[in-house]
């Protein structure tokens, strides 16, 4: 195919384990086929940050599992980070490690010595069952003491808002009551310490475990570009054709915990093996990520993103299915 847009990583994004106390039913790990304790060391993940700086990427993330769980290998990465002037995006969390607070406190200590600034994500939803509100207010009015408020975000990944505001109220009321004002607003939550901004959005297919269709929002996909963004009729913006792991994308090139490179840092990177580009472990990251450039599935990917993929496999009738993302448009091509 004409190769217009070449495979272009944004980043590098390590997971130091699997390993997560949450099992949220809508998480798109599949943990029933992986190793949850599985670990990436510090000194690999060190090495191929120190690579990926001399490819010309600027920034790194961690996700998981939970990230927290490994907290010497989050801090040995930031510190080699900052030695780089590499910018860390802020990392996901359960706050399920605040029900260890002699831990946690350790934990933001270092790596505020390291130089960590970046805040977290925090997940807080209706599924998160096993991670009650409460110690999601624990993590946040603990963060408080090591981090600016201002740069952590909470999410819920839940269809129906209205049930993730009531959660949210939950944690802003255990937060009041541990000594940190709060309360939910429109857009943030605002605490006497300052704003925490504030997203919701439904979950996305596929999850390791099965979730009715109520709790999804499906999308048209549409084999045109993209730009046209939402119909006016208040309907879903269709999967279109976006060159999700080109120059204009937003994919990180993932690290697993044994090593293997994967192209992409999509909600179904995990459930297709095709998308495993090489093992750090094995050879250097600049020699992964340039034999990827040269795969036909991988361009594709960069080109038009799974609509693409799809037409130059010649699977076409798959677009004629609806979808709740284009990751998961993704998986079903590459395991049909």
């Amino acid at each position: 195919m004409d190769n217009r847009a070449e495979y272009t990583p944004k980043g590098i994004a390590f997971a130091p384990s699997y390993e997560c106390p949450g099992g949220c039913l809508h998480c798109n790990i599949p943990f029933d086929r992986i190793d949850a304790k599985a670990e990436l060391d510090a000194g690999s993940a060190a090495r191929a940050l120190r690579e990926a700086k001399a490819m010309g990427l600027h920034s790194f993330q961690f996700v998981g599992g939970e990230p927290t769980l490994r907290g010497d290998f989050m801090v040995e990465v930031v510190a080699e980070g900052r030695r780089l002037s590499m910018k860390p995006h802020r990392p996901p969390t359960n706050c399920a490690t605040a029900a260890r607070p002699e831990y946690l406190r350790d934990l933001f200590a270092r790596l505020k010595q390291a130089g960590f600034t970046a805040g977290f994500r925090v997940s807080c939803d209706e599924f998160h069952g096993r991670v009650p509100p409460e110690s999601v207010a624990g993590f946040i009015v603990t963060a408080a003491d090591y981090f600016d408020l201002t740069r952590f975000a909470i999410g819920c990944c839940d269809k129906d808002e209205g049930r993730s505001r009531a959660r949210l109220e939950r944690v802003a009321r255990a937060m009041s009551e541990m000594g940190l004002e709060s309360r939910v607003g429109a857009a943030k939550m605002e605490t006497a310490r300052g704003s925490i901004k504030l997203g919701f959005w439904a979950p996305t297919r596929p999850t390791w475990k099965s979730l009715p269709d109520s709790e999804f929002v499906f999308r048209d996909v549409a084999d045109e570009d993209a730009g046209a963004g939402a119909p006016r009729d208040g309907s879903p913006a269709p999967i279109t054709r976006f060159g999700c792991l080109g120059p204009l994308g937003v994919g990180y090139v993932w690290i697993d915990p044994d090593g293997n490179a994967r192209a992409c840092c999509g909600n179904a990177n995990l459930f297709s093996n095709k998308l495993i580009i090489g093992n750090i472990h094995a050879e250097p990251l600049a020699a992964i990520i340039d034999r990827a450039r040269r795969d036909p599935a991988i361009s594709a990917l960069a080109e038009g993103g799974p609509v693409a993929l799809a037409a130059q496999m010649g699977l076409s009738a798959l677009l004629d299915r609806k979808y709740t993302h284009r990751c998961e448009l993704c998986a079903a091509v590459l395991n049909a």
